[in-house]
């Protein structure tokens, strides 16, 4: 009996927010630059901030960005 494996990115199942460190990873920049990029304003994607210190990044601008859709 095989198993089947969903992809990675199933668009049903997938998170609508990345955080910092995937942004960052999925960008090919380092956390702490994203952040404090994101600080200055000047993040090449706009963060949405949960508290002071932490903030979340929309799925769908993350992966226009990093090229991964249209």
């Amino acid at each position: 009996m095989s198993k089947h494996t969903a992809p990675v990115e199933d668009q049903e199942h997938a998170p609508l927010f990345y955080s910092e460190e995937e942004t960052a990873s999925l960008l090919g920049i380092h956390r702490t630059t994203l952040r404090t990029l994101a600080l200055a304003g000047q993040s090449p994607v706009e963060p949405i901030p949960l508290t002071r210190h932490k903030r979340v990044y929309r799925r769908i601008d993350v992966r226009r960005l990093a090229g991964l859709e249209k």
